[in-house]
C-alpha cells in the first residue's frame, strides 16, 4: 500500500463533505488513478509482474478529506535474486525486493517506510522449498545518470535495463553525450528476505540413497573371491546408479564456477565405491596365486608392488625347484654305493 498527501485534493472545511471518505475499486480505481497524481514507483529487480484480478483489477484508491491518498493493489511479482550455492542444500539466501522512483529524483519524491510494522507477513505462510527466517527493511538513495528531457516520450534509461532496447535518433544521441556526466539521486526502499532452504527433500532423495549405495558396494567384501561376475556387476552397477542419482539432483541447479557441498559429497562417495572395486582387484590377484605373498612393510606401496609383479612367486618357485634337485641327488648316492 502506498500513502501520500496531496493538498490539492483536500476538502475545505464547512463544505459538508469534510467528513466523508471516498474509495474506488476495480475499474473505477484505475480511472480515478488516471485522474489524480500517483507516484511512479517500480520494482528495480523485477523480472515480470502483473496486477491480480480477472474481470476487475485488484486496485483500490482511497481519498481522505485532509488530502491523504491511499493506493492498495495486489500484484504477482517474479524477482531476480543472486544466490550463493556453495553450501547447497544447507544454504541461506538474502533476496531483496527494491522499490524505486522512476521519474522523480530524491529532491522531488522521498520514499519512506511506515514507522510501525512496515512489512506484514502472513503468519500461515508456508513455502515448499524455503523457510522464511526474518525480514529487514532499509531506505537508501541510488545514484543514476540523468538524461535530458529533449524527448519526454521515452523513459529514463538505466544501466540495469538490459531488456529495454531503444533506438535513439541523432538528436537524442547528442543530448545523451552532452549530459553524460550529470547524475541524480533517486529514493529507494528495500525489503530483504532471509530464507533458509529446507533440507528434508534432499536428505530423503539424495543423501540417504547415496549412503545406501556406498554400503551396498561394500557387500562385495564378503563375497567369495572366485565370484568374479557378481562382484564386478555389483561394483559397476552401484557406481553408475550413484552417478545417475547425482545428475538428476543437480540438473535443476544453475551451472556455477565454484564447488558446491553436494559436489564434495559426490567426490567422497565416488571414492568409496571406486575403492571397493580396487579392493576386489587386489584380492582377486592374490587369490589366483593361492599363496601368501610376503611383504616387506604393510603399506600401500608394497601391497601394490607385490600384487602387480610376480617376482616373489618366481623366487619361491626357483627355491622349491632347487630343493627338489638336492633331494634327488641325495637319494641317488646310496644307489651308487650299493653298486660299488
Amino acid at each position: 500500500m502506498f500513502r501520500w498527501r496531496d493538498p490539492r485534493l483536500a476538502i475545505p472545511s464547512g463544505s459538508g463533505l469534510d467528513g466523508r471518505v471516498g474509495s474506488s475499486m476495480g475499474g473505477q480505481g484505475l480511472l480515478l488513478r488516471d485522474k489524480i497524481w500517483v507516484p511512479h514507483v517500480y520494482l528495480s529487480n523485477e523480472r515480470e509482474s502483473v496486477v491480480m484480478g480477472a474481470e476487475r483489477k485488484d486496485v483500490r484508491i482511497t481519498l481522505h478529506p485532509d488530502g491523504r491518498v491511499e493506493q492498495a493493489l495486489r500484484m504477482k511479482v517474479t524477482l531476480y535474486c543472486l544466490m550463493n550455492l556453495q553450501k547447497f542444500p544447507f544454504d541461506q539466501q538474502q533476496c531483496p525486493l527494491m522499490l524505486e522512483s522512476w521519474t522523480y529524483n530524491s529532491s522531488e519524491l522521498q520514499l519512506q517506510w511506515e514507522s510501525t510494522r512496515p512489512v506484514t507477513v502472513n503468519s500461515e505462510l508456508l513455502l515448499t522449498e524455503y523457510r522464511l527466517i526474518d525480514t529487514r527493511t532499509t531506505s537508501t538513495e541510488d545514484t543514476e545518470p540523468l538524461l535530458t528531457a529533449a524527448e519526454p516520450t521515452h523513459p529514463r534509461l538505466r544501466p540495469n535495463d538490459s531488456a529495454i532496447v531503444m533506438e535513439l535518433e541523432d538528436e537524442e544521441d547528442r543530448a545523451l553525450e552532452e549530459n553524460e556526466g550529470l547524475r541524480a539521486n533517486f529514493s529507494r526502499l528495500e525489503i530483504r528476505f532471509h530464507l533458509a532452504r529446507e533440507v528434508g527433500h534432499y536428505v530423503m532423495d539424495y543423501f540417504m540413497p547415496s549412503i545406501l549405495l556406498v554400503a551396498m558396494s561394500w557387500v562385495s567384501f564378503w563375497l567369495d573371491p572366485n565370484a568374479i561376475p557378481g562382484r564386478t556387476t555389483l561394483g559397476t552397477s552401484t557406481m553408475l546408479t550413484f552417478i545417475t542419482l547425482t545428475r538428476n539432483t543437480g540438473s535443476a541447479l544453475p551451472k556455477v564456477s565454484y564447488i558446491k557441498a553436494t559436489e564434495v559429497w559426490f567426490i567422497v562417495c565416488t571414492g568409496f565405491i571406486f575403492g571397493s572395486l580396487l579392493e576386489f582387484a587386489f584380492v582377486n590377484t592374490i587369490w589366483r596365486r593361492k599363496k601368501e605373498v610376503p611383504l616387506k612393510k604393510v603399506n600401500s606401496k608394497y601391497i601394490l608392488k607385490s600384487t602387480l609383479t610376480p617376482r616373489m612367486a618366481r623366487r619361491q618357485l626357483q627355491s622349491s625347484l632347487s630343493v627338489g634337485s638336492e633331494l634327488d641327488r641325495c637319494t641317488s648316492w646310496p644307489h651308487q654305493l650299493n653298486q660299488v
